[in-house]
């Protein structure tokens, strides 16, 4: 090939590369502006979303419900092959408070111990407890109409809690998935540490009904995680706080 012919190819496609490498390098005005535009628009409605948008603090704690009248609870084993126990009532019976539900029998004094009922309520009659194959447990179990609930704070934070912040209680036996949970308001706080916990009493809003319209049935114990709703803050303040 021909050394003019050459050059003019090499020459030609220089040309190209500047007339490129000047398109590619000139970013349009209007570009420019509309992106910073853009950017202003985004940036100004993240920092209003974040100066209205308010959440609440947590604080979670566990949470007890107690019924009032607590079952009573009767265990008994055989030590001393001189003493016998009888049993005076069966499973699944009513008593009520006096009536004799066990007796420890000496053989040569008879009745030395009769046990009585402290509560009304049904009886159930157990084997094997207490990692115990030969005890046996005899349970009273009084019909539950009245409960306290109560939450055990964690030191850390339980100066922020004050009455009527609304509280939701997850209970254990009842997955929240399915049933809901339950809510309530702090009613009372014990202004004093125990167990490195604080006490606070909670008044049901709705009973034992959860937000998924469940009705709880009544049992004398029931545990689950309680979540307290304090202060709202501006989601601006928290990301302000969180920087600084």
């Amino acid at each position: 090939m021909p050394v003019e012919r050459l050059q003019g190819i090499i020459n030609r496609h220089d040309t190209h590369s500047d007339e490129m490498q000047e398109i590619i390098g000139h970013v349009p005005h209007w570009l420019i502006r509309w992106g910073n535009l853009v950017i202003f628009v985004v940036v100004t409605i993240l920092i209003f979303t974040s100066y209205t948008v308010r959440y609440p603090d947590i604080i979670t704690a566990q949470a007890l419900i107690n019924a009032r009248e607590q079952p009573q609870k009767i265990t008994w084993f055989i030590t001393d092959p001189n003493i016998t126990y009888r049993r005076a009532v069966n499973d699944a019976q009513q008593v009520k408070v006096g009536d004799t539900l066990l007796s420890e029998i000496d053989g040569n004094r008879k009745i030395i111990t009769p046990v009585r009922a402290k509560v009304s309520g049904r009886t159930y009659l157990l084997k094997g407890v207490d990692n115990n194959p030969k005890a046996f447990m005899l349970l009273v179990v009084p019909p539950v109409t009245k409960y306290e609930v109560q939450l055990k704070l964690p030191v850390k934070g339980a100066g922020k809690i004050h009455i009527g912040q609304r509280v939701l209680i997850r209970l254990d036996a009842y997955p929240s998935n399915e049933f809901g949970f339950v809510e309530g308001k702090i009613a009372s706080m014990v202004p004093v540490s125990l167990d490195n916990h604080y006490r606070a009493n909670v008044t049901l809003t709705h009973g034992l009904t959860t937000n998924t319209s469940h009705t709880l049935p009544i049992q004398p114990l029931l545990q689950g995680t309680a979540e307290v709703m304090l202060d709202d803050k501006r989601l601006f303040d928290r990301i302000f706080n969180t920087i600084l």
